[in-house]
């Protein structure tokens, strides 16, 4: 197992519990999100979010405006599933699906299950650990098929990028350009 796969086996995804309780701003949101996902960029593409991405999800009406130029604990969950999320699915896919499990569970209850799913998913794609199926209800399987679909990627990106360090490690010294 390589250091990327063991990041990611480790990766833990802030409970609404653990998200600061006091509001906070644009600067201070980038921060703590590129702090706790950074994990997630096997492919190094670079940030996970900028201020004006925020303020153009705003503009979609993906999160809530702020108040007063500060953002509360809904807002930076909602960016949490949005930045995990939105190299595999489209903005528009990533609006339904909010608005079909914010409308029916209250929000800190839905986020611990995005939370749980994606580390359950990452170590089930990742180790063949087994896990129970879904409950019964659609916003529970729309959240195991979303963060079944995000692990297997992230997978495929480690797969690809360790065969291509051996590759690059193989080829003779003249025979890299």
């Amino acid at each position: 197992m390589n250091e990327i796969q063991e990041k990611l086996l480790a990766f833990h995804c802030p409970r609404w519990e653990e998200l600061p309780d006091v509001e906070l701003y644009v600067d201070q949101m980038v921060s703590y999100i590129e702090r706790h996902l950074s994990v997630l960029d096997i492919e190094q593409e670079g940030h996970f979010i900028t201020a004006s991405m925020i303020n153009n999800y705003v503009k979609m009406k993906l999160i809530p405006a702020p108040v007063k130029k500060k953002y509360g604990i809904r807002q930076l969950a909602r960016l949490i599933v949005v930045c995990s999320l939105k190299r595999d699915f489209s903005i528009s896919e990533l609006f339904k699906m909010m608005s079909i499990e914010l409308a029916r569970f209250e929000n800190r209850i839905i986020y611990n299950l995005f939370c749980e799913e994606m580390e359950r998913t990452i170590r089930h794609v990742f180790l063949g650990e087994q896990i129970a199926p879904p409950g019964p209800t659609s916003e529970e399987a729309i959240v195991r098929a979303v963060m079944t679909a995000f692990a297997n990627k992230l997978y495929a990106h480690c797969i690809i990028r360790t065969c291509a360090e051996q590759s690059d490690a193989e080829l003779p010294a003249g025979g890299r350009e």
